[in-house]
Order: C-alpha cells, then sequence, then structure tokens
C-alpha cells in the first residue's frame, strides 16, 4: 500500500483546451536505441495480484508502473502531468471531463487501446462484489457509490448497477467521465496505475482472471515474461510507442524474502556491494551512521529528497487506545529528532503533519504538540487517558530495515512512560498486512505513504472509512466529512482548505503518529548508469541503462 517523491509538482485543473504538457522526444525503440542488455534490482513478493485495482502496496506497484500506461503520467522533473494514452483531458466545469486517446497505442497482447478498454476496466473495479481492493477509489466518478460494497460481510448482486453511470464511450478514441461532484484533483489521480485500461482478451472469459493476475497484459514500456517465487522478469515491450523508451531489454526483480537465509536489506545491500546485484533502495541503518555505506561503495550511491511519510498507525480496535490521549500520549512520548539523529543520520526530518511536504497545500504544522517531544505533557495525557496496562506491541516488517529504529522507539516509550512496548517482527510487509486485514494486532503497526499522486487526498484516504487503505480500521465522520468537502471543492484553494480542517480533526483525535520525513538512499553496481528514481519514488526503469 502500500506505497516517494522526488520533486513531485501539484496536479493543475485542466480547463477546456488544456491539455498537460508535452514530453521531450524520444529516439525510436528499434535502431541504434534498442533496448541492450539485462539488470537485477531488488524486487519483493507483490501481496495481491497484479491486477490494477488489486495493486495498492509498494511491491506490487513497483511492477505496475512498468507494466501499465495510464491517461497520464507524472513528470520526473516534477512539472505538470504528461499527456500519456491520452492527448488531452478537457473540462469546463470540473465534473465532466472529455478524454480524447492517443491512436496506435497497444497492448502487449498486439490489441489497441480504445476508450471501451478503460470504461470496461474501470466498470469491473467499481463493481463491489469483484471486491478489488480499490473499489472504492471509483466512487468519484458518478454512480459508484451505488456499485460499492461493505468492507466486510456479504455483498448482493442484486438490483446493483454493474456500469458507472458516470462514463460514456463516444467513439473509440473518446469517453467522457462525469464525476459525483466537482472535483479539482481528477487529472492527477488518473495517473495511478489503478486506473489503468484492460485488454479485451481480459473479459473474453471468467476462468482465465487468475492466470491473468499473475501475467498481466499492460500498454506500459515493459510487460511480464516471467513470474515466479524467486523473480519477476520484466522484458522492454517491443512495439511500445509511447514516451520514453526503455533503455534495457529485461529486468529481473530478484526477491529477498526467505527468512532463513537473513534480512533482506542485508542480503541485498550486500549482494549490490560485491556487484552482484544492480540496485537496491533500502540501506540498512546501522551503515548510513558516519556514512559508512557510502565508504562501502564509492561512487555507486545516491538519495533521493523523496519525502516520504513514515508512521506508527494505531490500530483502532485495540480496546485500550479508545481514549484519544493515549494515543497523544504515546506521540508525545516520542523523541523524532534524537531518532533520526542517532538512527538515520540524518536520511530523516522529523514529521510535523500526515501529508508529505511535497504535496499541494502541504500544511507544516498539522501534527502540532502532539509531533514534539513533551515528556511532562505526555505523562499527565497518559495518566488521564486510563494508561494502557500489558504489552503494547509495535509491529513492523524485517524486509525493511525497520528493527533497529523500533527498538530504540520502543526504549523511548518504557523510559518515558513505563509502558511495556515490545517489539513485533514480522517477515514481510505482505505478512503485516495479511495480520491486520485478520484483525490479528494490537498496539500500533509502522506503515510508511508516499505520494501515488499529487493531493493530500492521496496520504489522508488511508484514515477514510470504508477505504482499502484503511487497513487499522479507524472511523471518524468529521473526518469523512472534511475529505468529501475537499472533493466537492470547486477551487484547489478551496480543497486545500478542506484537506486542513481534516487534518485538525485527526490532531484531536489521532489515528497515527507521523515520524519523520524521509529521504531515500540508495546503491547500484557498475554496471549501470543514469541510476534514478522516479516521482514515485521507484527506480526509474525506463531511464536506467547498462553502463
Amino acid at each position: 500500500m502500500k506505497r516517494l517523491l522526488a520533486g513531485l509538482a501539484a496536479g493543475a485543473l485542466l480547463l477546456s483546451g488544456c491539455t498537460g504538457t508535452d514530453g521531450p522526444p524520444d529516439p525510436p525503440l528499434h535502431g541504434p536505441e534498442t533496448p541492450q542488455g539485462e539488470i537485477t534490482v531488488r524486487g519483493c513478493s507483490p501481496e495481491r495480484p497484479l491486477l490494477p485495482a488489486e495493486t495498492l502496496g509498494s511491491c506490487g506497484l513497483a511492477v505496475a508502473e512498468a507494466i501499465n500506461a495510464r491517461l497520464v503520467r507524472p513528470d520526473p522533473e516534477g512539472g505538470p502531468a504528461i499527456m500519456d494514452l491520452a492527448t488531452g483531458i478537457e473540462t469546463a466545469d470540473a465534473q465532466t471531463y472529455t478524454v480524447r486517446l492517443a491512436r496506435g497505442r497497444h497492448f502487449h497482447d498486439g490489441t489497441e487501446v480504445k476508450a471501451r478498454n478503460f470504461v470496461s476496466a474501470w466498470n469491473w473495479a467499481a463493481y463491489g462484489p469483484n471486491r478489488m481492493p480499490a473499489q472504492t477509489w471509483f466512487s468519484i466518478i458518478e454512480g459508484g457509490a451505488a456499485m460499492n460494497c461493505p468492507a466486510t460481510g456479504a455483498c448482493s448482486k442484486d438490483d446493483r448497477p454493474t456500469q458507472l453511470s458516470g462514463l460514456t464511450v463516444v467513439d473509440d478514441w473518446t469517453f467522457t467521465i462525469k464525476t459525483a461532484q466537482p472535483m479539482v484533483d481528477l487529472q492527477a489521480r488518473l495517473g495511478h496505475p489503478v486506473f489503468s485500461p484492460l485488454p479485451d482478451a481480459f473479459f473474453a472469459e471468467d476462468e482465465g482472471k487468475d492466470a491473468f493476475g499473475r501475467l498481466p497484459v499492460g500498454a506500459g514500456p515493459f510487460r511480464i515474461a516471467a513470474n515466479t517465487p524467486n523473480e519477476i522478469e520484466l522484458s522492454a515491450f517491443e512495439d511500445y510507442t509511447g514516451s520514453p523508451k526503455p533503455r534495457v531489454a529485461t529486468v529481473r526483480m530478484k526477491k529477498y524474502e526467505e527468512p532463513e537465509r537473513g534480512l533482506d536489506t542485508n542480503r541485498a545491500y550486500n549482494d549490490v556491494v560485491a556487484n552482484n546485484l544492480d540496485f537496491t533502495d533500502i540501506i540498512p541503518s546501522d551503515l548510513l551512521v558516519d556514512d559508512a555505506w557510502q565508504k562501502d561503495l564509492g561512487n555507486r550511491f545516491g538519495s533521493a529528497d523523496t519525502k516520504s511519510l513514515e508512521q506508527l498507525n494505531f490500530v483502532a480496535t485495540d480496546p485500550q487506545l479508545t481514549d484519544p490521549r493515549v494515543r497523544q500520549a504515546i506521540s508525545m512520548a516520542v523523541d523524532r529528532e534524537l531518532l533520526a539523529r542517532q538512527v538515520f543520520a540524518g536520511t530523516r526530518a522529523p514529521a510535523t503533519s500526515w501529508v508529505t511536504p511535497a504535496m499541494p497545500g502541504y500544511q507544516a504544522d498539522a501534527c502540532g504538540d502532539l509531533c514534539d517531544y513533551d515528556l511532562s505533557r505526555a505523562r499527565t495525557l497518559f495518566r488521564e487517558g486510563g494508561g494502557y496496562a500489558g504489552e503494547f506491541t509495535l509491529t513492523v516488517s524485517a524486509d525493511g530495515g525497520h528493527k533497529q529504529w523500533a527498538d530504540a522507539l520502543c526504549n523511548q516509550l518504557k523510559n518515558a512512560l513505563e509502558l511495556d512496548c515490545q517489539v513485533n517482527l514480522l517477515p514481510t510487509q505482505q505478512a503485516v498486512v495479511a495480520a491486520l486485514q485478520e484483525g490479528e494486532l494490537t498496539g500500533a503497526v509502522r506503515q510508511g505513504w508516499t505520494a501515488d499522486y499529487p493531493s493530500p487526498n492521496a496520504n489522508l484516504q488511508q484514515f477514510r472509512t470504508g477505504s482499502a487503505l484503511n487497513l487499522v480500521r479507524y472511523r471518524n465522520p468529521q473526518f469523512d466529512s472534511s475529505l468529501d468537502a475537499a472533493l466537492e471543492a470547486t477551487s484547489q484553494d478551496s480543497a486545500n482548505e478542506a484537506y486542513r480542517r481534516a487534518e485538525l480533526v485527526l490532531h484531536d483525535d489521532p489515528p497515527s503518529m507521523p515520524l519523520w520525513f524521509a529521504s531515500t538512499p540508495f546503491a547500484y553496481s557498475d554496471r549501470v548508469a543514469d541510476v534514478r528514481l522516479g516521482p514515485s519514488g521507484r527506480l526509474d526503469l525506463v531511464a536506467i541503462r547498462r553502463a
């Protein structure tokens, strides 16, 4: 969910005639610029099948971004969104949008991308009985709410519409979108992979959908050549006519998740140091101290100011966390600045908001006193809220290198509040998500958030009632109403004001404690060049090449 923002800029409302910006011209795929060679990068197991509307976690998104083209794509330089499968997205009222598609763009199976491929894909994803995790994302389109099913329990097909009333195919190259309310950031949202089209073959027979989730057919610069328990192999799509084009022929995403062979972070990092792996974006935190990692790597390293947000989300079903004063106290008892300095060697900055600084409308001090280290106030609130009896578990995954800072944070809580804080280490983030979904966890759970599209909603929707991203089951009607007001806003300024009101609700009834905004250090082998992170904070697989 999963789920880093090197310089991502605000998405702008497209009024009539606006079509985004054009990217720089690219050389043809064939000829001297034909993709060359193969690379191997650190990968991980997607939490779910790789259908667009099932892919919300970071492991799956690393694949989805490579294999799927969307209507728009983010500008790597931080400018407005760039047209991709669309040549224009036009509106006169911020509610009814006309989408015009580029011609001659193809899926990996050779069929052409047409308007029906978007409309059919979105209808299928929005239809509640299909139980797609991103089902609620399509509620922004007129008719979406009527198609949704409850997050839990039975989901009847009786009298439930199967199509979004807000979608209309005009012709093969044109369709219209009518949103449930005026929406100023629709174009920014449409760049997320959940809004990718699906080929006609997907809808031909129900029996093939499971296989499609393992070997999906997209329209992006790479196609999936193989998907095994040990790696996912991507191949440059020979007939890709989009821009930019891949520069390597094969990308092997090697999974580092066998617990019996040690932690993911150390094995992947050591393989890069030894030039046996071409890229990792996780550096063991102990090697950040005194820049030990840079000494290991020579000139084979980089760091992107991605401003991703890491936080500890409180499990809302934990009965001992019902009183907000207990949650406020725990947040105030954490010395974020000390942890950032001692554990992360300056690659983290204490967080002051539930929205990352790369977002339009970012409010720098939304967290206020909850993100300040105030031992006296924390102890008072903890006592007034009834405290926390017994073991308070802090759940993190081993595959992300989180144990060191989690141990240090638990020690702070023990000393500050005499809280019996214990680290619950699960092998992978996939296991953490599964445990949350099964209701097996209490206390707090580490979750990291990036901006999958440039809107505060990308960060805040994790706390919306019924959202697929709301794994801790937080519920606050006042917060939901503030997000609704942001969706209904007719200008970006009024939307940002509604998002600010939403964060004020989180201050009084905190669902999490923001920890820090992170930059992302990465390492690579001497076999590759032009190594950079994309706007999502993941490796830019199109830019990288063999050295």
